[in-house]
């Protein structure tokens, strides 16, 4: 074997090992105002633009006066506000007829999320004080510089249970509740929560 033919051998297998190691695909930006960053696991962030591939186990970020829309494969949508971030820990969806599941773990500022072709019962939005299990289409997340989190619904309907105490209530289309730092849930009102369109 020619020296040649070594390294070009050389050069596909390192490809083909840095495509295996690159994440998997799970959606794309399908709208951005001005600037949001993606980092992939174990990496660094790096700037958003319309159309690029959203990776699995990445962290999105969006600045002070960014916003970022995500399409997801099963076209379910995330809208994540200015001043926000979080990570896509898990999406599986292999298509029509597949059950599919999706985890989005939500650190801080103001989400949409509207559901898409995965079940609802395997969509489950976490953050800090609350995991939120959906029954419903569209849900807004408040997550509070001090940990409080506020969560709404517009449409259908939701579970949401403290991560601190595991008290569980449900919500329906119109109403809100409040979950404190320290997991209190509280009392469950009528209105929208603002900050994320």
């Amino acid at each position: 074997m020619t020296a040649r033919r070594a390294s070009l051998i050389a050069l596909i297998l390192c490809h083909v090992a840095a495509q295996a190691l690159a994440g998997e695909v799970v959606g794309e930006a399908s709208s951005l105002r001005p600037s949001a960053t993606q980092a992939e696991a174990g990496g660094t962030a790096h700037a958003v633009a319309w159309k690029d591939q959203i990776f699995r186990n990445a962290q999105l970020a969006t600045s002070e006066k960014g916003a970022l829309e995500v399409t997801f494969l099963d076209k379910s949508k995330l809208s994540i506000g200015p001043n926000s971030s979080m990570t896509v820990d898990n999406f599986v969806y292999a298509g029509s007829g597949s059950s599919g599941q999706a985890v989005l773990k939500y650190t801080k500022g103001a989400f949409r999320f509207i559901s898409g072709a995965i079940s609802e019962k395997n969509v489950s939005l976490e953050t800090p004080t609350a995991t939120i299990g959906i029954r419903g289409t569209i849900i807004r997340t408040l997550i509070l510089p001090d940990g409080t989190t506020i969560v709404g619904l517009d449409e259908g309907s939701a579970v949401i249970t403290s991560v601190q105490t595991g008290q569980s209530v449900q919500l329906t289309a119109g109403q809100k509740i409040t979950i404190k730092p320290g997991g209190e849930l509280g009392t469950i009102t009528l209105g929208k929560v603002e900050g994320c369109d």
